[in-house]
């Protein structure tokens, strides 16, 4: 009789892969709990994101400057000068309406080194919008993975605590050892700290996940779990790292900090040129005489000042801006090829981890059932043949979690997570 007690307490179904299907997707809301998917959070990200939207102001900031850049540079100026009769005077005036005027073609480089900067601010935009749905997804994946370690160790734990209770019994009554009951106990207090660590683990993912999509901390939420995760496979393109270096924002904006420095560069050697300063002049010696109308010319000299220091230092910025460009050309390159590496490696291992271990686990839980009960297997086997088929199902939501992880990374290096998204500049919550 008390055999079959142990036998049922120590049966073990561990969740997700033996015998019970993953966490089941949820309605939009459970009570205070918000219930999500994969698509759902990457909307709120886009809508909510803080940071995202701090950066939506860039391009609108950068407008600005273009409509700057198209005004010109100098207003027209006006002087008056009269004087009244007196002695040995006769009463004048002397008027002036004069204008500087750039004649080396400055304006229209100011302009094109503006819209070249927006081209850059809102790339930049973009570049944003692609980390921060890389973010989202990761931390998402994330939080499935750590809501199924939960309700592993949740599940595990009080199987054992059933346990304890059984051999409680048992130890009472003569049928196990102290050294059983001990060993039980002891299973049973691992199991406790692991569901503990387990739930401390999915409370940051969530408080992770809250934090990108712009909530509060007192909001919780939760995943519509390993379901809500698209299941199509990577489409493999043959030029992962072209399509990268034509798609990825960043490679666009640094192509246009380069236009905006090369403007910059000419816009600064253009103005070693003096300007040309007209105006039109109204002048009457005296009130018998009609106003005699002129028009007067004139430049700046440039001796001391022609503009060196700033085309200097403009160039630089040139320089600086094709190496930064070079830069980020061979960052993308080497994080393409990493993620297609790594996603391979994750997707062959999840691969493998489903053909070779789930069914064996599965049979396992059977195979302990009737082993025990037959008494072929003793209480410390079964709880160390037990903690093994417990590591393999924590090993294979690391892998699963890896591979989602891998995926992501994936879109994100090669711009393929931006289709479809569109990104509005100045957007509010």
């Amino acid at each position: 009789m008390h055999r079959s007690i142990l036998t049922a307490a120590a049966a073990v179904c561990l969740p997700g892969l033996s015998g019970h299907a993953p966490l089941a997707a949820q309605t939009t809301h459970l009570g205070d709990t918000l219930v999500v998917s994969l698509a759902v959070v990457r909307d709120m990200a886009l809508r909510a994101n803080p940071e995202l939207i701090s950066t939506s102001w860039r391009p609108v900031a950068a407008r600005g400057d273009i409509r700057s850049a198209r005004t010109l540079a100098f207003n027209p100026e006006a002087a008056f000068d009269a004087r009244s009769p007196g002695a040995g005077f006769a009463s004048r005036f002397e008027a002036e309406v004069g204008w500087e005027l750039e004649v080396a073609g400055q304006p229209g480089l100011r302009v094109a080194a503006a819209e070249a900067a927006y081209g850059a601010a809102s790339e930049r935009y973009q570049e944003a919008g692609r980390l921060v749905l890389a973010d989202v997804e990761r931390a998402y994946h994330h939080l499935v993975a750590a809501e199924q370690r939960q309700a592993l160790a949740d599940e595990i734990s009080g199987l054992n605590e059933r346990l304890g209770r059984a051999v409680a019994t048992q130890l009472a009554e003569g049928e196990v050892s102290v050294l059983e009951a001990n060993l039980a106990r002891i299973e049973a207090a691992r199991a406790r700290g692991r569901a503990m660590e387990a739930r401390g683990e999915r409370a940051s993912a969530a408080l992770e996940l809250a934090r990108l999509l712009g909530l509060g901390t007192d909001r919780p939420i939760r995943t519509e779990g390993p379901a809500s995760v698209p299941r199509a496979p990577v489409e493999q393109t043959t030029d992962a790292v072209g399509q990268a270096l034509d798609a990825r924002p960043d490679m666009v904006a640094a192509d246009h900090e380069v236009e905006r420095a090369r403007q910059a560069a000419r816009v600064a050697s253009r103005e070693a040129f003096p300007n040309l300063r007209v105006a039109a002049l109204a002048t009457r010696e005296d009130p018998q005489l009609d106003p005699r109308l002129g028009l007067s010319l004139g430049m700046e000299l440039p001796l001391f000042n022609r503009n060196q220091g700033v085309s200097e230092r403009r160039r630089a910025e040139l320089v600086e801006q094709e190496e930064a460009r070079r830069a980020t050309e061979l960052r993308v390159r080497v994080q393409v090829e990493n993620a297609l590496h790594s996603y391979e490696t994750a997707r062959q291992e999840v691969e493998m981890l489903e053909a070779e271990m789930l069914d064996p686990i599965r049979q396992n839980q059977s195979l302990l059932d009737v082993a025990y009960r037959e008494g072929k297997l003793d209480l410390a086997s079964l709880l160390l043949l037990r903690n093994q088929l417990l590591d393999a199902e924590l090993a294979y939501w690391a892998a699963w979690e890896r591979r989602e992880v891998a995926r992501t990374e994936l879109a994100s290096v090669t711009g393929r997570i931006l289709e479809g998204v569109e990104l509005t500049e100045g957007s509010e919550r």
